[in-house]
């Protein structure tokens, strides 16, 4: 029942986010790719300025369940493409089939797509291959953090927002190299829990480990040397409800970082994002960073092997 009331509170509210939207410069393209017999499409949006003799950074940006590539564009407010128009990269809105990616073992070959679509943006030499990131909101999340534990030769670095490792992910997961990681998340999600538990909505899908314990897995993958260094963020909006703090895991192998940013009292939302459905049943928004920045700060200084 649970699932059913987020699904379709999830559809109504985004039917109406236009007006909270702040527009790039232009519009993205919606792309169509076929995978293994299934037609994908995808949501592209290519800089202002565009040097095509020259190929860039790309950025998957995966939306969460029962969601689209529109809907991500929403609930990021546009932040990625502001970003591209400044810095030059290029940015993919997938859209899943079935309504919930493939980050555990279902039949869908989502990694297969997100790979077709890299590889085709660099023939095209719009991209840069070796510079492929993905960043994803809750089950989005996950699929980004299991693009990162079978495809770390193709993707440099991944950021994952209100989106733990589950269980068997944590157990299946033997990334090839240090991969880069930035997790995003709020202490009072009630959605895919701070301290680990089952996912609501999706209790077959089994539990999470915590948002620690999922720093800690890429942590101590990516042999990272002592405890997480602790670095509080100013009180931005005092009235969002929400501090921030960011967990940094230094000394990595190969300057493989990772990071945990602690939103506490904050939700299964984006921070700086829209807050696209009641605060009753996603809990609140932080105003206090933006995650479009933090994420592409993040990401921009990795490439793959």
């Amino acid at each position: 029942m649970l699932r059913c009331w987020i699904i379709f509170l999830t559809f109504c509210i985004f039917m109406g986010l236009s007006a909270a939207t702040a527009g790039a410069s232009q519009e993205p393209v919606l792309e169509k790719i076929a995978v293994n017999g299934e037609n994908r499409t995808y949501w592209l949006y290519l800089p202002q300025g565009l040097d095509k003799k020259k190929p860039l950074p790309l950025i998957f940006v995966l939306h969460g369940s029962a969601g689209s590539g529109e809907d991500m564009m929403k609930v990021t407010q546009r932040g990625f493409e502001r970003l591209s128009d400044r810095d030059k990269f290029v940015v993919v809105y997938p859209n899943v089939l079935g309504g919930r990616w493939n980050e555990q073992d279902g039949t869908t070959d989502d990694v297969g797509f997100f790979l077709a679509v890299a590889d085709q943006l660099a023939a095209q030499g719009l991209v840069d291959i070796k510079r492929v990131y993905m960043a994803g909101l809750s089950n989005g999340g996950m699929m980004a953090q299991r693009m990162a534990c079978e495809q770390s030769d193709r993707v440099a670095a991944v950021a994952s927002v209100a989106g733990s490792m589950t269980e068997k992910m944590a157990i299946a997961c033997k990334p090839a190299r240090a991969v880069p990681v930035l997790l995003v998340h709020g202490t009072e999600d009630p959605i895919i829990p701070w301290s680990g538990g089952f996912i609501a909505g999706f209790e077959e899908y089994g539990k999470v480990i915590s948002a620690r314990e999922t720093a800690r897995f890429w942590a101590e993958h990516n042999k990272c040397t002592g405890t997480a260094v602790v670095a509080p963020e100013p009180d931005r909006d005092p009235q969002d409800g929400t501090r921030v703090q960011f967990e940094i895991y230094a000394g990595c192998f190969n300057k493989s970082e990772v990071t945990l940013v602690a939103i506490e009292g904050g939700g299964h939302t984006w921070p700086g994002g829209y807050q696209y459905m009641p605060e009753r049943f996603i809990g609140r928004t932080s105003k206090d960073i933006d995650a479009n920045t933090v994420i592409w700060n993040f990401l921009r200084s990795y490439s793959a092997p």
